[in-house]
């Protein structure tokens, strides 16, 4: 049997559609196997934050003490364990901010600063060392510095935690939380936590506000003071 040359030449673009299609359908698997793979790797990368031990998770290496003021009457003291182990960048940064100062800048610390947003049934947040309102900020390692990792849950109240405006904007402010707030896990880096003075962080919670957040008195952090402990692990009912 012959065949035409048209009936050859149509045969073989046939094959080239066919092929074509089939290298198509490889390359877009490939493309999604590849996405799949690197999502697979952040998942286990996730897990694996969360797989730290509570021994190194938990374990305290120091103690900050801030001793609280309400319109220049005192009202108590906040004591914060420290972890540490587990973000000792973090840590570092708050233990610089608790000494009160940094390198030899007198400026660079909590004493004097006050707590400028409260949330009522939430969280209270300090830190502002700069322009004392939320706007500002500094830390030891520049303006900002990066998220260490979100190892510990803001599974209570009481848990300290860097504010920030986004991944990677950690400066001098924090927030002690009012309740468990589990959304704010993996988004705000949760450092500290109280061991002592809830009652104080409370009493500060129920100042009013205005129609901005901003406190109608004054809370002002007195004096701040570092205290160095033989590391511990925070005992699971102080968790």
């Amino acid at each position: 049997m012959i065949i035409s040359t048209s009936k050859l030449l149509f045969i073989f673009m046939l094959f080239l559609i066919i092929t074509d299609e089939c290298l198509g359908l490889k390359k877009k698997r490939t493309k999604k196997s590849a996405k799949d793979e690197d999502k697979k790797k952040d998942d286990e990368k996730e897990n694996t934050e969360d797989d730290i031990p509570d021994e190194e998770k938990f374990l305290v290496t120091k103690i900050c003490h801030l001793d609280m003021e309400l319109d220049d009457e005192p009202i108590g003291r906040i004591s914060i364990a420290l972890f540490g182990e587990a973000l000792p960048n973090t840590v570092n940064n708050f233990v610089a901010l608790c000494k009160g100062s940094y390198r030899g800048d007198d400026s660079f610390g909590l004493k004097g600063s006050v707590f400028h947003r409260i949330v009522r049934d939430f969280l209270i947040q300090g830190g502002d060392i700069t322009a004392r309102d939320g706007t500002g900020g500094k830390s030891i390692y520049g303006p900002t510095f990066d998220d260490e990792g979100f190892y510990i849950s803001h599974r209570s109240p009481g848990y300290v935690s860097m504010a920030n405006y986004g991944p990677d904007t950690n400066s001098s402010q924090f927030f002690i939380t009012l309740v468990r707030a589990r959304h704010l896990d993996k988004r705000h880096v949760s450092f500290g936590k109280v061991i002592k003075g809830m009652d104080v962080v409370e009493q500060i919670s129920e100042v009013k506000m205005d129609d901005n957040f901003l406190p109608t008195r004054e809370v002002i952090i007195a004096d701040s003071e570092l205290e160095k402990c033989k590391s511990y692990v925070l005992p699971e009912d102080q968790r």
